[in-house]
């Protein structure tokens, strides 16, 4: 119980520091039970964020939503969703606020509007929420282009929350992505849900980067400053074709290198491969 009683303080303690933050610097925002608004006016360039409060909370107050790193390295400003559970960000108000955000000209203020998602339903939602943003540009990590049975039968790994059914209103977030100026969608080719989601993503300038073995090192690698700060300043720099797949990976690289979860799947494969020189390389 002791633990119990520090966590429920802790989870508390951070949603009060999130409250001092966008009462100070923008607003913060209850939306329903089970998700959260944060928004941080800076500049003219607006980050949109889809993150999980699980990833956040027990971190106290460094526990601060994807894109925040672009606010202080930047100067960007930040509208970051959290979602407590897996929602799909299809309840509490989430996509009537974007609707409402879209209609008062609020994302058409903005000189650029960047979309961020790491994970299946963070990403689902990124997606989808481009359809409320005509000419942004959306970076997501491993996201679930849909899960229905209908649109996703391959997809086995959300049964459970197809009874929600978050692919509904359409358009899904591939469709929706139709809007955006360009998109980028990382993931894993060597996980085959993960690969078939990312083969839904056909939209007009989309970009789909393969990481094999990148697993959820993926989604670690890209949520940390070090990585998101060069790659979010890219990505608002990008015009044309002056970010690439082969710009994103030398990005990511680094931050890969150093998760040993990726060193050890990569190890793995080569030494499947009988590569055992490049295995104990890659090890180390």
């Amino acid at each position: 119980m002791p633990d119990t009683a520090t966590a429920h303080s802790s989870r508390k303690s951070w949603l009060r520091h999130l409250a001092r933050i966008g009462t100070d610097h923008g607003f913060f925002q209850r939306l329903g039970q089970r998700h959260i608004a944060l928004f941080v006016e800076e500049g003219d360039t607006l980050v949109l964020s889809f993150d999980r409060a699980e990833r956040l909370w027990d971190q106290g107050e460094a526990g601060l939503p994807l894109g925040f790193d672009a606010v202080t390295a930047h100067e960007f400003s930040l509208l970051s969703l959290v979602a407590i559970g897996r929602t799909w960000f299809r309840k509490g108000g989430v996509d009537e606020m974007l609707q409402s955000l879209s209609a008062e000209g609020f994302f058409a203020s903005y000189k650029q509007v960047l979309i961020l998602g790491i994970g299946p339903d963070c990403g689902h939602a990124a997606a989808r929420a481009a359809h409320h943003i005509p000419g942004a540009r959306a970076l997501l990590c491993r996201p679930a282009a849909a899960i229905s049975a209908t649109h996703a039968p391959f997809e086995t790994r959300f049964r459970t929350d197809r009874r929600a059914d978050p692919d509904t209103p359409l358009p899904l977030g591939p469709e929706a992505l139709a809007n955006a100026a360009r998109s980028f969608i990382l993931f894993d080719p060597t996980h085959a849900p993960e690969a078939a989601q990312a083969a839904l993503f056909r939209a007009p300038g989309t970009t789909r980067i393969a990481v094999p073995h990148g697993g959820a090192a993926l989604g670690h690698t890209l949520a940390r400053a070090e990585t998101l700060v060069p790659l979010t300043r890219a990505l608002a720099d990008a015009t044309g074709d002056t970010l690439d797949a082969r710009r994103i990976r030398a990005l990511l690289r680094p931050g890969l290198r150093r998760d040993p979860g990726y060193r050890a799947r990569l190890a793995a494969r080569l030494a499947a491969r009988r590569a055992m020189r490049l295995a104990a390389r890659a090890r180390r």
